[in-house]
């Protein structure tokens, strides 16, 4: 009988132990959840024994662990099935086989709400991106794409309530409906909806190529460029499509979701060493397109990048942040349009674009007010001044001006009113939930900011403040 008992504790013992033996051998190699895997550790690191060894092998362990793929892919299966959730807390099981990013439930329960004073931060900063684009001769375009639950609220589930409150994506469209330069993309997905066509994916957090048409054809619209709508053109549904949501609960399942494939013959070329629509920075030409197009984007341009490339002479899609926008200075774009997802519009409050800081004209001498922070670094041929300003001295409506003094002659120019995050604190520039208003940015030629002393002027509803 002991013996039995010693087998059957081997016996068991082996068969726990069998994945674990298995995964330097056939442990996963990649993740399906489109992540980088954690590397094997070293027992030897900075030349001594790495203290984090233990906790790094178990996160090798986690990632390569064999049969992890197939293990997640029950356990989601059956709780998706049983109790319509998910042990990954990046997903949102939703009705009828929707999924949706859980990183957007805030801004669909309107409980991210930015400020009054951020909304108003950022419609300066695209006035200013607008403003400088005009100046070169193009024409500037602000994009959000809406999140998916934006635009199909009734499959996420009934126990996430929306409140009362207007969204960010609400209050920034209805600051920005009377400037010309704004795409409103959600009208448009709305009006294209409410004719019966489906936009987005269902187990994927972007919009399929029916969304990314109805999202090009706005933006082309309000940059006044003429351009084939695609509403003639042939498609059909193709099972073809890999969900990123999908693939985060159900990686071994090898699901196909829906993807709208247009029978047009593309003759766009790529002029970049391209790998995927992910790349950084990609460039392209096509020689029946007319005109320049530069475009900061995200994930969501993916999908209009063949449309987009298929309508421009030549084309960059870039994805760099800060954007640089002192592209312009060389190379003469027609049109510049700054697309982002709704979910990362207070992205917009922590990093200013790279363009030389517009000259101003104050109406009136500032008094002084107290101090301010002020930091300065090169960048890329800019002196690149940023800081903070006490809590108490910016408004809804304030704008931000440098004051230069060469010993000669004192110029103004405006600034950013972004809070430099990664800069000043290395992190994203949040205080109890609250992205910082207190912050100001400006790059400067070399020639405005070389041997100039440098102090901050506010210009609220009084008069003009400045900050030593």
């Amino acid at each position: 009988m002991k013996i039995f008992k010693k087998i059957y504790v081997i016996v068991l013992a082996a068969v726990c132990a069998l994945p674990l033996i298995l995964t330097p051998l056939f442990g996963e190699s990649e993740s399906a959840e489109k992540r980088d895997l954690a590397a094997f550790p070293s027992l030897i690191k900075d030349g001594g024994l790495n203290l984090s060894f233990p906790a790094e092998l178990d996160d090798w362990i986690t990632d390569h662990f064999v049969f992890r793929s197939e293990l997640i892919t029950a356990n989601n299966l059956l709780k998706s099935e049983i109790f319509a959730t998910s042990d990954e807390d990046q997903v949102i099981v939703g009705e009828e086989d929707w999924l949706y990013f859980a990183e957007t439930a805030d801004d669909y329960l309107g409980l991210n709400r930015l400020s009054d004073r951020d909304i108003e931060r950022i419609a300066m900063v695209t006035d200013l991106m607008e403003e400088y684009v005009a100046g070169k001769g193009g024409r500037f375009v602000f994009a959000v794409a809406p999140n998916k639950n934006t635009i199909y609220p009734e499959y996420m589930p009934d126990y996430y309530r929306q409140t009362a409150e207007a969204t960010n994506l609400d209050r920034v469209t209805s600051l920005m409906s009377g400037r010309p330069y704004f795409a409103d993309l959600r009208g448009a997905l709305l009006k294209a909806k409410a004719e019966g066509e489906t936009l987005y994916h269902a187990r994927d957090s972007h919009w399929n190529n029916l969304g990314a048409v109805c999202g090009m054809n706005a933006i082309l619209d309000a940059a006044g460029k003429p351009h084939e709508t695609y509403q003639a053109a042939p498609w059909s549904w193709e099972r073809t499509w890999d969900g990123d949501l999908d693939a985060m609960i159900f990686p071994s399942l090898g699901y196909k979701d829906r993807q709208a494939v247009f029978d047009v013959d593309w003759t766009y070329e790529y002029t970049s060493n391209f790998h995927t629509e992910e790349d950084l920075r990609i460039t392209t030409e096509n020689a029946d397109g007319e005109g320049a197009l530069l475009i900061f984007r995200d994930s969501f341009s993916n999908a209009l990048l063949p449309f987009l490339a298929q309508t421009y002479q030549t084309a960059a899609f870039s994805r760099t942040v800060p954007y640089a926008l002192y592209e312009l200075e060389e190379t003469p774009y027609d049109t510049v349009v700054l697309e982002i997802v709704e979910r990362n519009l207070r992205n917009l409050l922590t990093a200013a674009p790279v363009m030389p800081a517009p000259q101003r004209t104050l109406d009136a001498t500032p008094e002084a007010a107290g101090s301010a922070v002020i930091e300065s670094r090169e960048y890329n041929g800019y002196l690149h001044f940023y800081g903070t300003l006490p809590e108490d001295a910016v408004q809804e409506a304030s704008h931000i001006y440098l004051r230069l003094d060469d010993g000669e002659a004192v110029r103004y120019v405006e600034a950013f009113p972004v809070y430099e995050a990664s800069l000043l604190d290395g992190d994203e520039g949040e205080q109890d939930g609250a992205v910082r208003s207190n912050g100001f940015s400006a790059y400067l030629t070399p020639e405005d900011g070389e041997n100039a002393a440098v102090s901050v002027v506010v210009q609220t509803a009084d008069g003009y403040y400045a900050y030593q």
